[in-house]
C-alpha cells in the first residue's frame, strides 16, 4: 500500500512537472516570437550611427551609385528626428492597446517600420532621411509599450524577469546586427535587407500571439480571456487554468464570487472592487445589460487616466520610474549613439571607430543576455545599483584619463578600452533594460496601457532633447568634460535609486501595487515568506 502510494505522489510530481515544463515553454516561445518587433526597434536605433558616420566621412558615397553628405546640423536633426517621434508613437499606442487590443497594436508596428525602411532605402535628400526617421520613430513608439504590458500582464512572476529583458536582449541584437552589416555593405543595402522585418514580425504577431486575458476581461470577454490563458500555460485546457484565471479577474475587476473582505485592504481600485460587489449582488439575467454597462464603464480612457496620475497608486510609480528614466539617459550614454564613431575616433582607441562600434554593441548584447539569465536570480535591485555605479566610474575614468592626455601628456589607449568595455557591458546588463522591466511590472491594472506608453513617450523625448544638444554639450563642456558630466550624474542616480528603487523580483503585480501605495507592511510580509 505505501509503495502504491509512493508511486501516485511520484505520478503527480511528474505531472505537475511536465506542466510547469509546458507552461514555461508556451510563455517563452510567445515573447519570442512578438519580440521580433523589437529586432526591428534594435535596427531602427541603431541606423542613424551607421547613416551619419558614412555621411560624414570623407568618404560620402552612399551606396547604388549616387553621393550624399550631411552638414553637422543635418547631422544633429537626422541622429534626434528618431527620438522625438518616439514619443508620439508611445502616446498613440497607449490609445491603440486600450481601443485594439495589445495584439493588434503590436502588429500595426510593422506598417510605420516597412514604410520607414522603404524610404530610407530610396532617400536622395537630408529631407528624405527625416522622413524614413519619423517613420522609424514611430515605429519604436508603437511597440516599446505594449510589448511591456503584454509580458506584465500575460507571464507568470517567476518567469516575469527574464521574460521582460528579452526585448532589451532583442533591441542590442537587433542594433548589433545593423552595425556588423554596415562593416561590410553601404547602408542602403542595410536599408533594403531590413524591410523583410516588420513584414516577418507582422505575420508571427498575428498568427502566433494570443490576445492578453487581462485586456479581454477588460473588455468583458471573459470566455475569450480564459482560453487565452490556457493557450499561454501550455494549451491546456480551461479548466486547467481555473484557479489562477479567478486571480486574474479579481485583480482585473471581474470576479463574480470574490469574498470582498479579503481584498479590501489589498490595494485594488476601489471603484473595480465595488464593480464586482454589483456583480455579486446582480447575477441573474435581466440585470446582463446593466452587467455589459458597467464593464464598459470599468475600461478606462486616455483622459481618466491622467486625471487619475492623483490617485497614488499612479502617481507614485510614475514619478519613480520617471526620475529613472532621467538618470538612465546619461548611465547608458544613449545621447551620443548617433555620434560613437566620432566619438571613438576622439577618445583614441588601438582600432578602428568602426569596429570599436561592432565589438561594443557585441558587449552590450552579452550583457543584457548575462541579464535575462541572472535576474531571476540577482534581483533587479543589486543588478541596477551595481550597474549604475560602474557605468558611473567607468565615465569619470575615461573623462580623467582624456583631460590627463591632455594636461600631462599621459596617454595609454588601453584604459579608455577597458574603461569603454565596462561602459558597455554594464549599461546592457543593468541599466539599460531594468527601467523597461518596471514600466510592465509597477503600473496597476487600471490604464497600464496608456500609463507605460506615456512613460516610454516622455523617457524618449528626455532623450531626444539630450541627443539634439550633444554636439552643442560638447563645445561648451569638451568631450572630456561631457565623459566626467555624465558619469557624476549616473553616480547621484546611484544613490536615488539605493533610496527609492524597491525590489520587484518574485512579486505579484499586487504586491508591487502594496510598495507604491504605501502599504509597506503588507509589502514586507510577503518579501520575507519569499
Amino acid at each position: 500500500m505505501a509503495e502504491l502510494k509512493s508511486s501516485k505522489i511520484d505520478a503527480e510530481n511528474a505531472k505537475t512537472e511536465y506542466n510547469l515544463f509546458k507552461s514555461s515553454l508556451a510563455q517563452i516561445g510567445t515573447i519570442i516570437v512578438q519580440n521580433v518587433i523589437m529586432l526591428g526597434f534594435g535596427m531602427s536605433l541603431a541606423i542613424p550611427t551607421v547613416v551619419i558616420g558614412s555621411l560624414m566621412s570623407d568618404d560620402v558615397d552612399g551606396g547604388g551609385g549616387d553621393s550624399m553628405a550631411l552638414t553637422e546640423t543635418e547631422a544633429s536633426w537626422y541622429g534626434s528626428v528618431l527620438l522625438v517621434c518616439h514619443p508620439t508613437g508611445g502616446l498613440l499606442s497607449g490609445v491603440l492597446q486600450e481601443i485594439v487590443g495589445r495584439k493588434w497594436c503590436m502588429a500595426l508596428v510593422s506598417v510605420p517600420q516597412l514604410v520607414g525602411w522603404y524610404v530610407l532605402w530610396r532617400a536622395g535628400t537630408a529631407f528624405d532621411l527625416y522622413v524614413s526617421c519619423v517613420a522609424l520613430g514611430l515605429s519604436m513608439g508603437l511597440s516599446e509599450a505594449p510589448v511591456l504590458t503584454y509580458v506584465g500582464e500575460t507571464v507568470e512572476p517567476r518567469l516575469r524577469g527574464p521574460l521582460s529583458s528579452v526585448s532589451t536582449f532583442t533591441i542590442m541584437l537587433g542594433s548589433f546586427v545593423a552595425y556588423l552589416m554596415s562593416t561590410v555593405m553601404p547602408w542602403r543595402t542595410v536599408a533594403m535587407i531590413n524591410m523583410a522585418v516588420p513584414i516577418i514580425s507582422f505575420a508571427a504577431v498575428v498568427l502566433l500571439t494570443p490576445e492578453s486575458p487581462v485586456w479581454l476581461l477588460s473588455r468583458n470577454r471573459a470566455d475569450e480571456a480564459k482560453k487565452s490563458l490556457a493557450y499561454l500555460r501550455g494549451c491546456v485546457s480551461t479548466a486547467d487554468v481555473d484557479d489562477e484565471f479567478s486571480e486574474l479577474s479579481i485583480y482585473a475587476g471581474f470576479n463574480k464570487s470574490v469574498d470582498l473582505e479579503q481584498y479590501a485592504d489589498c490595494g485594488i481600485d476601489q471603484r473595480r472592487l465595488s464593480y464586482v460587489k454589483y456583480l455579486q449582488i446582480n447575477t441573474n439575467d435581466t440585470t446582463a445589460a446593466e452587467i455589459d454597462i458597467l464593464a464598459n464603464q470599468n475600461q478606462i480612457g486616455f483622459f481618466d487616466t491622467l486625471r487619475s496620475f492623483w490617485s497614488p497608486e499612479l502617481n507614485r510609480p510614475f514619478l519613480f520610474i520617471m526620475l529613472f528614466f532621467f538618470f538612465w539617459s546619461f548611465a547608458t550614454f544613449i545621447p551620443a549613439k548617433p555620434y560613437l564613431i566620432a566619438v571613438f575616433s576622439e577618445i583614441g582607441l588601438p582600432c578602428t571607430a568602426q569596429w570599436t562600434l561592432v565589438y561594443t554593441s557585441i558587449l552590450t548584447l552579452v550583457g543584457t543576455l548575462l541579464n535575462v539569465l541572472t535576474v531571476a536570480k540577482f534581483g533587479k535591485r543589486p543588478i541596477t545599483l551595481v550597474s549604475m555605479a560602474l557605468c558611473a566610474f567607468s565615465m569619470l575614468g575615461i573623462g580623467m584619463h582624456m583631460l590627463s592626455t591632455i594636461y600631462f601628456s599621459f596617454s595609454s589607449t588601453w584604459i579608455p578600452m577597458i574603461l569603454l568595455n565596462a561602459l558597455f557591458f554594464f549599461s546592457g546588463y543593468g541599466v539599460f533594460p531594468i527601467p523597461w522591466m518596471l514600466v510592465s511590472e509597477i503600473y496597476p491594472t487600471k490604464g497600464r496601457g496608456i500609463a507605460s506608453g506615456l512613460t516610454a513617450a516622455l523617457a524618449f523625448l528626455m532623450t531626444f532633447v539630450l541627443t539634439k544638444f550633444f554636439l552643442e554639450m560638447q563645445e561648451w563642456f569638451t568631450l572630456p568634460g561631457l565623459f566626467i558630466v555624465y558619469g557624476s550624474i549616473t553616480l547621484v542616480g546611484t544613490l536615488y535609486l539605493f533610496a527609492c528603487m524597491p525590489e520587484t523580483e518574485n512579486k505579484t503585480l499586487q504586491d508591487i501595487e502594496h510598495f507604491f501605495i504605501g502599504d509597506l507592511e503588507d509589502y514586507e510580509d510577503h518579501d520575507n515568506q519569499n
